[in-house]
Formats: C-alpha cells, structure tokens, sequence
C-alpha cells in the first residue's frame, strides 16, 4: 500500500503520529483489500442499467467507440464493496490517519480499459464544493495492475500543502502543472493509494491492450454529518449517469463539477465544446 496525507497543515497530524497510523493502517487495509472477493464481481458485470439507483458513465474512447467509463453509487446495492467500504477495521484505520471519525461519501469505479482517456491534472476539490465542505480521504484500490504503460496516476507529493491555480474548467493551470514533479504510482492488483481532496493528481490515455480498472471510496469527517445522501440527489439532478440525460438538456454546471478533464466529457457535447481534452 502506498498513503499519503492530504489534509492541510493546520490539521495534519504530527510526523511521529502520522507514521505510527501509517504503520497500523498499512497492515490493516492490506489484510482487509488485498484480493478482497469484492474485486471479483464489479458494478459493469453484476448491475445493469437501471433508472435512479447506481450511476453508469459512458466515453468515447480513442477508436470512436462508446464504452463504461464509471460508475458511482453502487456500494448499496453491491454486499461486497458495502462489507468492503464500511468495515469497522478500515474505519478505524482512517481514524487513525485523520484523527477523527469518517463517513463513507462516495464510491466509484473508473474501469479505464484499453484505449480509454487520460484525466488532466487536478485536484479534488471541485467535486464536492457544491455539496460537502471540509476534508476528504480517498482510498484507491487497484482492481488491475496500474502501470506506466496503461496510464497510472501520478501525483505531486506534498501539493495537498499549497494553493494550486485553476482554469476555468477546474482543471490546473499548465504552468503550474509544468512547473512540479510528477511522480507516477504504479500499483499491483489488491494495492492501495490513499490521499485526500486537496492532492494534485493526474493519469494518462491507456494505449496498452490492458485494462486498468481501479475502485475509489470518498470519505468526509463525520463531524460535518452523513452528507452521502445529499452529494448524490446534487449530482443526480446536475450530472445523472449518461442513459439518464434529458435529450437537449445542458448539463455544463453538472460537467464544471463532476466531470472536468475527464473522458466523461466526450459524450456531452455541450461541455466538451468548452473544457474539451484530447482522448488519445
């Protein structure tokens, strides 16, 4: 597993503490994720398409083709990754590594398969102004092996520090981006990546052959509430899964937040015309 903290100076933890939750929780969500039986059945294999429950998104990969890009809000209608995100051993190991309870706020699979999008460089944050102030955990599992050939995440270390510009699309200005080391996180099937709202992360086009599926779980601070409920009534009615769309309608608000510099974009044309990024 490999962590990192993304909360900002005021209330991160001291260097001694931090360590010490890194070292429990390592174990931890090692023992709790690696080859978890969750992993074997995703969202794109046991749940259709159904109206108002989970949320599938398409793209427009490389080749023209339509394929699932993600999905979200499937936890509760999946027992696997409903055991797997809400076990007592992986709360209490965010415990450590915030220093307070957490509430699980979101769940996404991003199946990123062979010829699919890259993310631009961003951070977090966007997605959950509208709804969940505050910070924010992350747990990325890789379902697939994440490597440099398929487009892995790379991440600035210690960028959840600063203040990062933006462009008008949310996504980070190029001369910041140009400006940082990016270090590429390859992970084994099983492995984690932990890092919070705040972290500028990016990933590239995967022009391998492979698929490099991996499993996001958001978390806020207990303290601020349950807001689970809350985000996704927002991001139903602003971004709602792509087989859900008014035909005509201009989900440009809902793109600003929940979808920008991502893949998503290619199949609404309306924002892509405005915050559009290269597929290939």
């Amino acid at each position: 597993m490999t962590g990192t903290s993304s909360y900002p100076p005021s209330r991160t933890r001291s260097r001694a503490t931090l360590s010490s939750g890194l070292l429990r929780s390592r174990r931890a969500l090692h023992l709790l994720c690696h080859r978890h039986p969750a992993l074997d059945s995703l969202p794109s294999q046991k749940l259709p398409h159904l109206p108002n429950a989970w949320m599938h998104y398409d793209e427009i990969d490389g080749n023209g083709r339509t394929i699932l890009s993600r999905t979200e809000r499937f936890a509760d209608y999946h027992s696997g990754f409903d055991t797997l995100f809400r076990a007592p051993r992986l709360l209490a190991a965010l415990k450590d590594l915030s220093g307070e309870e957490m509430a699980l706020l979101k769940e996404k699979v991003n199946y990123r398969g062979p010829g699919s999008g890259g993310f631009k460089a961003h951070t977090d944050m966007a997605d959950y102004l509208a709804t969940v102030q505050g910070n924010h955990l992350t747990i990325m599992l890789a379902v697939e092996p994440a490597t440099l050939e398929n487009g892995c995440l790379e991440i600035v270390p210690g960028s959840h520090k600063i203040d990062i510009p933006t462009n008008d699309d949310m996504c980070l200005t190029s001369e910041w981006v140009e400006q940082h080391e990016w270090v590429p996180v390859p992970l084994r099937t099983g492995e984690c990546l932990i890092f919070g709202s705040r972290l500028a992360h990016r990933s590239g086009a995967n022009n391998s052959p492979h698929g490099r599926a991996s499993v996001y779980a958001t978390y806020n601070a207990l303290s601020i509430g349950d807001k689970r409920e809350e985000y996704y009534a927002h991001r139903r009615i602003h971004w709602p899964a792509t087989a859900d769309r008014i035909p005509g309608k201009d989900y440009e608000y809902g793109a600003r937040i929940y979808a920008a510099g991502t893949p998503m974009l290619t199949v609404d044309r309306v924002a892509y015309s405005r915050f559009g990024m290269p597929v290939a």
